[in-house]
Formats: C-alpha cells, structure tokens, sequence
C-alpha cells in the first residue's frame, strides 16, 4: 500500500498533505515534492525508543522528486514524528499512527 504525502510550499506556508497519517506496517510512505524545497527526518530525539529509524532524506528540489519511507514493524500501536528540518520551527511537521490492527 502506497499512501502519498506531498510536500508543499504555497500561501498558506510550508506543509505536509496530508500531515497526521495512518499506516500498516509495511505501507510504504511516498513524500512527494510539489513545490519548495523539503525533506523529511525522522528525529531520534522525537521518536525515543524507536529502532531503525532512518536517515534524514536528502533536500528535494525538483517538483516531483520522492522520497520513498517503508513503516516499520512495532511491537505495539507507534506513533512517528516527521519534519522538515528547513521548515520544522515554522510547523512543518507530522505524525505517523502504526496500526497493528
């Protein structure tokens, strides 16, 4: 299953779409660069004892770029915290809900 977020920055400022998201595990998550220039970064500081975690995505610059975050396995009901760090301070952030279910 493919659940598609896009990274955008227009009037409204800077922004996931949709930013709180719910995913198996397994899903994989594509961040989708519409406009601006974005990453996502799975902060350790805001995902403690979270295994696995990866890397922080490059800077996306071209419209249409991905980047491409497959949901890991957890032992319980996990929420993810995701940002992008040139846009973190001004709320360009979200969250993933691991259903187990």
């Amino acid at each position: 299953n493919v659940i598609v977020i896009e990274m955008i920055t227009d009037e409204k400022g800077s922004y996931y779409a949709p930013k709180d998201i719910t995913a198996k595990p397994g899903d994989v998550l594509r961040f989708t660069l519409v406009t601006g220039v974005h990453n996502a970064n799975f902060v350790a500081d805001s995902n403690k004892g979270v295994a696995g975690l990866p890397a922080a995505s490059d800077l996306l610059q071209l419209p249409g770029q991905t980047y491409d975050f497959t949901v890991p396995n957890a032992k319980d009901d996990t929420k993810l915290f995701f940002q992008c760090d040139p846009h973190a301070l001004l709320g360009m952030v979200g969250t993933i809900e691991i259903d187990l279910d």
